[in-house]
This record gives C-alpha cells, structure tokens and sequence, in this order.
C-alpha cells in the first residue's frame, strides 16, 4: 500500500518557482528582513512565507494579552 501512494505522489506535477532568499515567517522579523535585503540589493529575489492568512497572523504581544497600565 505505501508504495502505491509513493508512486501516486512522484507522478503529481509541482510548480517550481527559484528565490535568492526565502523568509519563512512574515512577522516583523520576517518583514523587516526581507525589506533590509531588497534595500542592500534591489536585484536580490526575496519570497516571505507565511502560513497563516494574512501578514503576522500569529503575532502575540505581551502588550496585547496583559496591558500595562
């Protein structure tokens, strides 16, 4: 049975898409990376990726959940 579903996956053709720098995260530290590389050089492909469904979707500041005063 696993080979069967093995060679079911090998024969699923897949999108190839080539970056310089692939970002995985589009917190702040993702974005904020990703926009400093492009500023250093403009020529450099950048990808941010994110699995949540919008930008920063899983941020949780201390701030937020406990605020001072």
């Amino acid at each position: 049975m696993r080979q069967a579903i093995e060679g079911s996956m090998s024969d699923i053709e897949r999108e190839s898409m080539e970056f310089d720098v692939v970002i995985v995260g589009a917190g702040p530290a993702g974005l904020a990376a990703a926009i400093r590389l492009k500023q250093l050089n403009p020529e450099l492909s950048v990808v941010v990726l994110e699995k949540g469904g919008e930008v920063g979707a899983h941020i949780l500041s201390g701030a937020v959940v406990d605020p001072i005063g």
